[in-house]
């Protein structure tokens, strides 16, 4: 056995102590500039202009009350609404389509269903459901 572990150990730690200021330098975060004086400005996202869209929802079983939001805020709702109702909202419908947040409340704890079926600005017709018992919250997307 030539060497002595000793020996061995405290070259090691000197190859391990020579890399350690290479790795560092490329593993260290790069380093942000100085903002400058100017900021640059904050492009908008371009809003589609509101369009009438048809929509029809149709329920398992009656419901105690319905809610749809578009983007937080609330476009349509209804206490004890029918099997069937057919209601038309006035909500951007970008290329990308559109996400409506769906609140139900039924009596009970059976299974039901939530049928909702949209008319789009170029005239396709898109169909969703959701399911749920006693309250029932899903966002449904409409491309």
């Amino acid at each position: 056995m030539k060497g002595t572990p000793l020996l061995r150990a405290i070259v090691l730690l000197a190859v391990l102590l020579l890399l350690a200021w290479p790795l560092s330098r490329v593993t260290r975060p790069a380093v942000a500039e100085e903002p400058s004086d100017r900021e640059a400005p904050v492009a908008e996202a371009p809003t589609a202009p509101p369009k009438k869209l048809s929509l029809t929802l149709s329920f398992s079983r009656s419901a105690e009350r319905i809610e749809l939001r578009h983007l937080g805020a609330v476009v349509w709702e209804k206490d004890r609404p029918g099997l069937k109702e057919t209601l038309d909202l006035s909500i951007p419908f970008p290329q990308e389509g559109v996400e409506l947040a769906v609140t139900v409340q039924w009596l009970g704890t059976d299974l039901s269903a939530l049928r909702l079926q949209m008319a789009t600005p170029d005239g396709t017709e898109l169909e969703r459901s959701a399911w749920g018992n006693e309250t029932m919250e899903a966002v449904i997307s409409f491309p």
